[in-house]
């Protein structure tokens, strides 16, 4: 829950500070990233058998992903750093709580995996229909749906300026 509630605040944060404050690759890469997340918030709350596995290795590619973006200096490709600049407290602060969030959520998926001694559960999942309803997912999904697509939108009009 609280991963799903940090990438909200992150996203949220990039669409304050404006849909062409970033690169078009940390764009496209960071909205890949968000299919990530949502997966991974969709899977733990389907109780899905591989969430545990997701979880853990989602969890931990994301926070490497958030830390290379935005804690590692500024170089011309892959960068929205926060190092050696002006970067504001607020977006410091939302990129700080979604890796340690991510990094959390891989912790874990690596202790249910220790705990049951297998990769994969062996409870039965939810079905999707059912999760898609469940106020976590379907904030994570629509919250990030409408950042998206005004971010998308701004991208768009300020290219056409």
């Amino acid at each position: 829950m609280f991963f799903a509630v940090a990438v909200l605040v992150h996203n949220a944060d990039h669409l304050r500070r404006g849909g062409a404050s970033v690169s078009a690759e940390v764009f496209w890469l960071g909205s890949a990233a968000v299919l990530t997340e949502v997966a991974l918030v969709a899977l733990v709350f389907m109780r899905h058998p591989l969430a545990a596995l997701a979880a853990a290795v989602g969890g931990a590619d994301l926070a490497v992903g958030y830390l290379f973006v935005h804690f590692t200096p500024p170089r011309p490709w892959l960068s929205d750093s926060f190092l050696g600049n002006d970067a504001s407290l607020l977006s410091v602060s939302a990129a700080s709580l979604e890796t340690l969030t991510a990094l959390l959520l891989s912790l874990g998926g690596v202790l249910v995996i220790h705990e049951n001694r297998t990769l994969a559960g062996s409870h039965t999942s939810l079905p999707f229909t059912i999760v898609l309803r469940h106020p976590v997912v379907c904030m994570t999904m629509v919250g990030n749906t409408l950042m998206f697509v005004l971010t998308l939108a701004e991208r768009s009009s300020w290219h056409a300026q």
